[in-house]
């Protein structure tokens, strides 16, 4: 069978978007980028728990010195939907926990038993093996006895991963570096997979009303500084702001 030349354009085009996204992932593949500064990191979680995207991927800016966990951190608490679940500082730093993402976006997230996360997602307290995600469409991985978070480091994109010797409070980032924690059940790790971008998450509906609600207030602040300076009969008109 002969194909068509538009078939076979078609083709070539397929072929050369699969080529273009082959690889591993740079900088360039990240669309959620959180802090400021001259430094670039990467972050990169995997859950390896069968459901789909299992693995993401988040950028990190900053200047003079970070930390990976203040990366870790920073990434938790600017998006929504993911969760972690550390120990307190210690002789040995910081150990992670357990870390969980609202996979479903449905935009709730708990785990039982249940943890007390802050307003940034984040907690603090001790592990347990037996935690899991209420909904079993979100991601969530917890371990310390049957299984653990490994810690996986490289100084660029296109350098293979090689296991951290410090936990994340001992690693001093640098401008390119790649950080990435791959959840290994029974203690089976592997190297963190090819991650797909974390999307960047449509804003809190809670603050589009509390915004909506402030430009509403101050534009009825205007309306009633303006009436004050108008005649008895202009006072009269009023703002109402209804719940």
């Amino acid at each position: 069978m002969t194909l068509r030349s538009s078939e076979c354009m078609v083709g070539l085009l397929m072929f050369v978007l699969a080529g273009h996204h082959a690889g591993a992932a740079t900088f360039d593949d990240v669309e959620f980028w959180v802090g400021t500064g001259a430094n670039r990191a990467a972050l990169v979680l995997d859950w390896n728990d069968g459901k789909s995207p299992e693995a993401f991927v988040w950028g990190y800016r900053w200047d003079g010195e970070a930390t990976g966990l203040d990366m870790l951190r920073a990434v938790v608490e600017a998006d929504d939907r993911l969760f972690a679940h550390v120990s307190e500082p210690g002789p040995f730093g910081v150990s992670v926990y357990g870390i969980g993402y609202d996979l479903s976006g449905d935009g709730v997230f708990m785990v039982n038993p249940a943890i007390p996360f802050d307003f940034g997602g984040w907690s603090v307290g001790s592990a347990d093996d037996s935690r899991a995600a209420v909904d079993v469409g979100d991601h969530w991985a917890e371990g310390w006895n049957t299984g653990f978070w490994g810690y996986s480091i490289k100084g660029s994109a296109d350098e293979p991963w090689a296991s951290a010797l410090t936990g994340p409070l001992g690693r001093n980032l640098s401008d390119g570096a790649w950080d990435g924690y791959s959840f290994a059940p029974g203690f089976n790790f592997t190297d963190p997979s090819e991650p797909l971008p974390a999307p960047v998450p449509e804003p809190r509906a809670i603050a589009l009303l509390l915004i909506g609600g402030t430009v509403l207030l101050k534009a009825c602040t205007r309306r009633v500084a303006t009436a004050t300076e108008r005649s008895a009969k202009d006072n009269s008109v009023g703002c109402n702001i209804s719940a």
